[in-house]
């Protein structure tokens, strides 16, 4: 989903919630992305957060629609706007995909999206999204209360990555943990944002394991051994 949605040089707009308030807020968000890019937007939630129960706010708005003068309504006049993905003349082909690019710089400078907690003086850096993201929440609070200063960054848009964010987070730091229910999917974007300006680790459970705290915090603690 991520790293492009298949056949045709495409990307996804990736929103990863990590509980039942952002389900909801992210899948509004992912509607209003979706039709501002013309873009497919996936709203990517693991199981946990999708079976939780927790209480929810939402809120009622009117939404105004914007123009689309690119829709086809079934009318003569919109005819013309029907979309055909096939180009048969290679220059034509390039011209649409170089289209497609500013797009996707475009939504790569104006969409990224991310959480920080404790990165202001932060030695290791716990990285991930979804429900990890708030088992490694706690996993820094009890860090802390050891005298390990950790801190936590969580993706929230898994494409565009917000790779700024992650750098000037990761600037200071000693080491970066990536923690996921994987065998390491977005380990790959931290490794490549940092370029081995800061050793980059990876933790990963699989199988629908999710980590405890208590084993986050031993295996930092393990791998801090070194440094500290």
């Amino acid at each position: 989903m991520v790293k492009g949605g298949g056949h045709g040089n495409y990307r996804n707009i990736v929103l990863a919630p990590a509980s039942v308030q952002e389900m909801a807020d992210l899948t509004m968000l992912a509607f209003d992305l979706a039709d501002k890019y013309r873009n497919p937007a996936v709203v990517l939630t693991d199981g946990f957060v999708g079976q939780m129960m927790e209480p929810l706010d939402l809120e009622y708005r009117e939404i105004q629609p914007p123009e689309k003068p690119w829709a086809v309504k079934g009318t003569p006049e919109t005819r013309a706007n029907l979309v055909s993905s096939i180009f048969l003349e290679t220059d034509e082909l390039e011209e649409h995909q170089r289209k497609m690019e500013a797009k996707y710089i475009r939504a790569k400078e104006a969409e990224p999206r991310c959480e920080l907690c404790h990165t202001e003086d932060a030695e290791v850096l716990l990285v991930g999204y979804g429900i990890v993201s708030r088992v490694l929440l706690s996993t820094v609070e009890a860090l802390r209360k050891e005298g390990v200063k950790a801190g936590l960054f969580r993706p929230i848009t898994l494409w565009p990555y917000p790779a700024k964010a992650l750098a000037k987070a990761a600037k200071k730091v000693e080491k970066v943990i990536v923690i996921e229910l994987s065998n390491g999917q977005m380990v790959e974007d931290v490794r490549l944002t940092l370029n081995g300006k800061v050793p980059v680790e990876f933790y990963g459970r699989v199988g629908g394991n999710v980590p405890s705290v208590a084993e986050l915090q031993q295996q930092v603690l393990t791998r801090m051994a070194v440094a500290v």
